[in-house]
């Protein structure tokens, strides 16, 4: 499929998605911190399948505006997000190795996807 060059609204809209997709990683550590099969156990585990079936649709109509390799390579930003969902919502220290992890990661991704 051939793609026009994406704009400014392209990205952050894909920007949005992705953010959408981090936010699994709060309402699934907030599931596992509640008793398997309670009510808030389920909640949580609800909304986890509901973001993520919404996740899906909204990445497949990305996937329509631009290239994978270009969508894939900003995927890498759900590490940094990761860690702040950490900081903010679990009290958890951002360290420096986790710094150099997400920026080795997201180097990983760009070698791949760009095929250096």
């Amino acid at each position: 499929m051939e793609h026009k060059q994406p704009t400014v609204k392209d990205y952050l809209y894909l920007h949005i998605v992705l953010l959408l997709y981090s936010i699994n990683g709060i309402l699934s550590k907030l599931a596992s911190e509640n008793q398997l099969f309670t009510s808030k156990f389920f909640v949580y585990y609800s909304l986890v399948l509901f973001n993520l079936i919404l996740y899906a649709i909204l990445w497949q109509q990305i996937l329509k505006k631009m290239p994978l390799t270009t969508v894939f390579l900003n995927k890498s930003v759900i590490v940094i997000w990761g860690m702040l969902w950490g900081a903010l919502f679990f009290q958890e220290r951002i360290t420096m190795q986790m710094i150099i992890g997400g920026a080795i990661i997201s180097y990983g991704v760009f070698l791949v996807v760009t095929d250096q």
